[in-house]
């Protein structure tokens, strides 16, 4: 199977529910492992010669009260192979998005209200401009439009090879099982990711019903499994 580095991503937040989210597919394995980055302050990507260090630190200076533009801004300045790298998020008084001039293929980036997109070595710039319309169009949770917006960009072309593997980040001040999916390896992995999506919003339900055929009465806090990031 290829492996190769072309990408393209979201980074979203919704002020009405505090919610920050990140959603990505690319051309290799494990995308999930090194570009999305989010928490109760910002959402953070970083790809094309990706430095998982800047995504997390990014989070990490908007957790502690730096804007997140401001915090990119002094990651890439201490970065001798800037030009290389693509990173963008949003957070909740900012948003940045960079697209280096040594990114391969077709590169670059779009925003609008509370939301970035950005991709590398893609089809054309009407990637990122369907992923873009998707989520601002699309109705219903942060992780719903975050994987509506890669259902978009693929279905205009997405990476001009194909797509290994995706993911879908989402921090909420009521976590749930759906808001950290990975698909690692698939020759479908934006397919793939919302078939997970569908399985994981009945998850609860489910260990719910489990829950109560072995327990007549047990502490509701058992049930609060929080999400990992």
């Amino acid at each position: 199977m290829r492996h190769a580095p072309g990408t393209f991503s979201i980074a979203a937040r919704d002020p009405e529910t505090n919610t920050f989210g990140a959603a990505v597919t690319t051309g290799t394995v494990a995308v999930g492992a090194t570009c999305p980055y989010v928490s109760a302050n910002a959402a953070a990507l970083t790809q094309a010669f990706t430095k998982t260090e800047h995504g997390r630190d990014a989070v990490a200076r908007a957790d502690a009260g730096e804007r997140v533009d401001e915090a990119f801004e002094s990651l890439l300045a201490d970065d001798q192979h800037a030009e290389y790298r693509q990173v963008h998020g949003v957070g909740a008084d900012s948003q940045f998005v960079f697209t280096g001039d040594n990114c391969s293929g077709w590169a670059g980036h779009r925003t609008g209200d509370d939301y970035t997109v950005a991709g590398n070595l893609l089809a054309g710039s009407e990637v990122v401009d369907a992923a873009a319309g998707a989520f601002a169009e699309t109705d219903g949770d942060m992780t719903e439009r975050l994987v509506s917006a890669l259902e978009a960009g693929t279905d205009a072309g997405g990476d001009d090879r194909g797509e290994m593997s995706a993911a879908v980040l989402v921090h909420a001040p009521e976590p749930e099982f759906y808001h950290n999916l990975r698909v690692d390896l698939s020759e479908t992995p934006v397919v793939d990711l919302r078939e997970l999506l569908t399985e994981a919003r009945t998850a609860k339900r489910r260990v719910r019903e489990e829950t109560d055929k072995l327990f007549d009465d047990y502490p509701e806090e058992l049930l609060d499994f929080g999400v990992k990031y």
